[in-house]
């Protein structure tokens, strides 16, 4: 929550730093530069493999922290260079998370520390683009002019990180007990972790593709349905708000012993909402504010169902490593359909892009399945051959 809260903070405050600066160049070149490091994810995962879950996410969350301080500096080459720290160290700390949990948590449990995870970061970006607001009002209230806002925000942006950090080792403490590196567990099959990779990858990839066709695009969408800015900027806080309210459910119940099946359910439902968006985008504005909350409700299902599946598949030795692979495929995806949205957004309208969106969504309702299965049943088989 911390670590989310801060990094979201950080977000909402950067650009218009930059731009208050005059240097909104830097700041897309630095922008850049943090997602072609934060996409170098197979590699800090390979990095979490070997020094274990916990001190890559600690190790990631302190390097982050310092890049994000750096921003307020908006020179170039200081740009480029906290940039780059700041896209290693939140790669090198979600990829860590894997083999952590993985090292921690029996298989029954994964789907609720899943789901408190994503409600954990669900509120922290609440928090973060809320406080981000107070911050700049505060700001603007005491006298300081606009201009002071965004800098302050980017103060405490990375004190709510170290925050984070400091968390996690007085937990660790308390515990009274460290997480053995992943590594050190039994080698599996090398070819079989690539073949893994690659299905992942093909998930990732579609994944990102139709989250970049919908979600940079959302306002945009409630605004030519005819909500005024105000409207579409509510109808976000409720989708918000139902992720927060699923998710909160998931982390009390799990996903159940079926995760195949919830997440077939969940973006299968996700996908035929996405089509109705695309289909009534012009008819009716409430029609079509309660077909984007009922997505986000769906869509937090088929996240926690997902990654609950991606803990029974990855084995234990390479989480960091095969998770990394399947968020640099993500990443990719998320270019792709950043490349295709705009064009067609401003050939088609937004018709279109609902329509992709929603279509490559049920593609991957049965595409994941058909590509995992097979790989949860062979780890079960690897894993009860082991236990006798």
């Amino acid at each position: 929550m911390l670590f989310a809260g801060g990094m979201w903070m950080s977000k909402v405050a950067q650009p218009l730093h930059f731009e208050n600066a005059g240097a909104l160049v830097a700041f897309g070149i630095g922008y850049a530069v943090m997602a072609l490091a934060g996409g170098l994810s197979f590699a800090w995962g390979a990095l979490a493999d070997r020094i274990g879950g916990r001190n890559a996410v600690l190790i990631g969350t302190l390097v982050y922290a310092a890049g994000i301080a750096g921003r307020l500096v908006t020179e170039l080459g200081a740009t480029i260079g906290f940039s780059a720290l700041a896209g290693a160290g939140a790669s090198l700390a979600l990829t860590g998370i894997r083999p952590w949990v993985r090292s921690q948590v029996r298989d029954d449990q994964i789907s609720v520390v899943v789901a408190g995870r994503n409600l954990g970061n669900q509120i922290g970006v609440f928090i973060g683009t809320v406080g981000a607001a107070a911050l700049f009002a505060a700001a603007a209230a005491v006298g300081t002019g606009t201009d002071a806002g965004p800098a302050v925000a980017l103060i405490a942006a990375p004190v709510l990180v170290v925050l984070a950090a400091l968390w996690l080792l007085l937990s660790a403490r308390k515990h009274g007990r460290d997480v053995v590196p992943t590594a050190s567990a039994p080698r599996e099959n090398a070819p079989q972790w690539r073949g893994l990779a690659v299905k992942l990858a093909v998930i990732g990839v579609l994944s990102g593709f139709y989250v970049s066709l919908i979600t940079p695009y959302l306002p945009l969408f409630l605004t030519r349905a005819g909500l005024p800015d105000s409207g579409a900027a509510l109808v976000i806080g409720v989708m918000s708000a139902a992720q927060i309210a699923v998710t909160a459910v998931l982390a009390r119940r799990g996903t159940g012993p079926r995760p195949f099946g919830a997440f077939v359910v969940a973006e299968v439902v996700a996908g035929a909402l996405t089509l109705g968006v695309g289909l009534l985008v012009d008819v009716a504005p409430v029609l079509l504010a309660a077909l984007f909350i009922a997505r986000a409700g769906f869509v937090a299902l088929a996240v926690t169902a997902e990654e609950t599946i991606q803990y029974a598949v990855i084995p234990g030795a390479a989480a960091g490593l095969v998770f990394g692979i399947s968020q640099t495929a993500f990443l990719v995806g998320d270019a792709l359909g950043g490349a295709v949205g705009a064009p067609l957004w401003g050939a088609l309208g937004p018709a279109p892009l609902a329509l992709i969106a929603g279509g490559v969504t049920v593609l991957n309702a049965v595409l994941l399945p058909v590509l995992l299965r097979t790989e949860s049943h062979r780890r079960s088989g690897d894993l009860t051959r082991r236990a006798a």
